[in-house]
């Protein structure tokens, strides 16, 4: 989360206090850019993730974490079974 916050936080300073929309695939991307940007702008994150593997929506609809079997992709970062404790936070 902590290294995937700084994009969130260059962002940030590329644009000062405008409104800016991120978007990121996986939960650690969209936590860490959330928790790096809330105190620095006013910043909307919109996470996003395939439809094949979208356990952080489930875990978000149900209140809890998720856990799905490996997404069928070539693109190893979405193939994630569930979020993490922290990133579902």
């Amino acid at each position: 989360m902590a290294g995937q916050g700084t994009a969130a936080l260059e962002l940030v300073k590329d644009v000062g206090g405008s409104t800016c929309c991120w978007c990121a695939s996986a939960a650690a991307a969209h936590s860490g850019c959330a928790v790096a940007a809330a105190p620095g702008a006013d910043c909307r994150v919109i996470g996003v993730e395939p439809q094949a593997g979208n356990d952080v929506q489930q875990s978000l609809r149900r209140g809890e974490i998720v856990h799905i079997d490996v997404p069928k992709t070539i693109a190893d970062g979405a193939q994630t079974q569930h979020a993490g404790k922290l990133t579902f936070a």
